[in-house]
């Protein structure tokens, strides 16, 4: 069941099309903007945040193909959609990032060895600087959209612009120290830096998006949804047990099973797990869908039954229990 209305969908579908074509074209505009800085200065510390920047560009492209893949509908050869995909992006993009950082390593060892001088390093640090600028600025949009929207491609993207900000502001400070003190020595060890920095990024991208396709489950996650049931109205469910969330992109799918006492009718057990169901997809309160699976209490837990006019009783209530993450996501006997 889908917990957002037709129009909200379309919407949310139009922004996140926006934001990653906005990504994009920007992407394109600060790659030729860190270029002609770098040919300017003469930097090796400058080419390595120009490769950096193509990066961008490319992961921008290939996210604006993951978004318009993962906004297909749920089809018979893919029943859960097709938000996965944005996982593989980001995989893609930290993949990328970890090429960059390689590739920027070959450049300033091959520089090392020729000597390349520097040229115009003030124009070109200026330059660089607001391209960096520009980055925050994209970046710091990308990432907002992408938490509103539930994208994890927009979010992806966002924190690469504003790490790549990150970059540009230490390489900027280090390419002062070389203006006012003459070590032209520094211009490749900040380079240097800059591609063990994206190796460590890459490497933490390709690490979630891992995580994600191999469904691990998310703690935070499991926790929001424990408050989310804590919240909700028991009626005749006792408890809930075998609580798993898969995620694809910024759908979730949570499967639970829920307990209610053995003497319901399978149709009135039946209309208890929908409506807590529904209780849970409105808490979630985005694209979400929740599958229940009915267990009976078999009279073991009459001490945390909520059913005070129970026929089978065998105990009187105490009171209910919150729920906690390590019971209700423990497998097995409730």
């Amino acid at each position: 069941m889908n917990a957002e209305a037709p129009e909200a969908e379309t919407n949310h579908k139009r922004v996140r099309l926006a934001a990653i074509s906005i990504s994009l074209l920007g992407s394109l505009l600060i790659l030729a903007l860190k270029i002609h800085a770098a040919r300017l200065a003469g930097s090796a510390a400058l080419r390595s945040d120009a490769l950096e920047g193509s990066v961008n560009v490319l992961a921008a492209a290939f996210g604006l193909g993951s978004v318009l893949f993962a906004e297909k509908p749920a089809d018979q050869d893919h029943p859960y959609g097709h938000g996965k995909i944005e996982y593989f992006a980001q995989a893609f993009e930290g993949g990328l990032i970890s090429l960059a950082g390689f590739l920027i390593l070959i450049d300033t060892i091959l520089r090392l060895i020729h000597h390349d001088p520097l040229q115009d390093l003030d124009s070109g640090l200026k330059l660089n600087l607001l391209a960096g600028l520009l980055n925050g600025i994209l970046g710091f949009g990308m990432f907002l959209s992408g938490k509103k929207y539930h994208s994890q491609i927009l979010i992806s993207d966002g924190i690469h612009l504003l790490t790549d900000l990150v970059t540009t502001i230490g390489l900027g400070f280090g390419l002062l120290v070389v203006i006012f003190t003459g070590w032209t020595w520094l211009d490749p060890v900040l380079a240097l830096l800059v591609a063990l920095f994206l190796f460590r990024t890459g490497f933490k991208l390709v690490q979630e998006s891992s995580n994600a396709l191999l469904d691990a489950q998310s703690p935070a996650l499991i926790e929001a949804i424990v408050g989310y049931l804590n919240e909700i109205p028991r009626r005749s469910v006792i408890t809930v047990h075998e609580l798993k969330v898969q995620q694809f992109g910024r759908d979730k799918h949570v499967d639970l099973h829920v307990v209610v006492p053995e003497f319901l009718s399978i149709k009135e057990a039946h209309d208890e797990s929908d409506r807590f169901a529904a209780d849970l997809m409105e808490k979630l309160g985005h694209h979400s869908i929740v599958h229940t699976h009915i267990d009976p209490c078999e009279r073991e837990l009459c001490t945390e039954c909520p059913f005070l006019d129970c026929p089978i009783r065998m105990k009187p209530f105490q009171g209910l229990h919150p729920f906690e993450a390590a019971q209700i996501t423990r497998t097995g006997a409730h």
